[in-house]
């Protein structure tokens, strides 16, 4: 009986911390969504166009800006959350090393003939871009500059603009870039943490100077 008594006990303690879990993780994530998508409206405004906000699930929105200025004709941001109100999935997905994520995607004003894929092998997406890569039949390599990252491509063109890429997004840390000639042409996924108060962020600053060098480097490929 005591043992009984014992486990009973258990379950309730646990059943109450597991409630009180899901109930904290949610307020925090409330939180946490708002300070970011108000982050992210603020730093789309200066690109021009309107601004939307939309939901995708319980823990990831999107935002939208169209119409924006040259060189840029739309952007997309998808934030996803970690799963704070659910304690085993959370552990999980911490001992992963998944954290809050962006998801940007940009569509120029113009078609880029110039394609490569960035990509972290231990971060999300990689298992997507392993996919693409393969299907394309590209080369893989890693980056010299940054290591931790692997680069593919269609030829030494590609590569090259990679790496330019990669060197006007100096100092953040980029976990996917994606380039291709459809919209939007291009994509890049990075962790956004909670001591990032940037307004505008980073990346979203960086977009208009990556989107005109990669349409440079179009115009100098037509020419050649």
């Amino acid at each position: 009986m005591s043992e009984w008594t014992v486990g009973t006990r258990l379950a309730v303690w646990l059943a109450a911390f597991l409630l009180g879990w899901y109930v904290i993780g949610l307020f925090v994530n409330r939180r946490r969504a708002g300070q970011v998508l108000r982050q992210l409206r603020d730093s789309l405004q200066p690109l021009g166009g309107e601004t939307a906000i939309g939901l995708l699930g319980r823990s990831a929105f999107r935002v939208e800006a169209r119409q924006v200025r040259a060189p840029l004709s739309a952007v997309g941001i998808d934030l996803r959350l970690e799963p704070r109100e659910t304690f085993l999935v959370w552990i999980v997905a911490r001992w992963l090393g998944r954290r809050d994520w962006l998801v940007l995607n940009a569509s120029l004003d113009g078609a880029a003939k110039g394609a490569f894929e960035v990509y972290h092998p231990r971060c999300r997406g990689a298992a997507e871009s392993v996919r693409e890569i393969r299907s394309l039949n590209w080369h893989t390599a890693p980056v010299p500059e940054r290591p931790e990252l692997l680069c593919a491509a269609p030829g030494a063109d590609g590569r090259a603009l990679a790496h330019e890429a990669l060197s006007l997004l100096r100092g953040l840390d980029v976990w996917r870039i994606r380039l291709r000639d459809g919209a939007p042409q291009l994509s890049i996924s990075l962790p956004i943490l909670p001591s990032e108060t940037r307004v505008p962020l980073p990346i979203v600053h960086a977009l208009p100077d990556l989107a005109r060098m990669v349409l440079s480097a179009r115009a100098s490929d037509g020419s050649g």
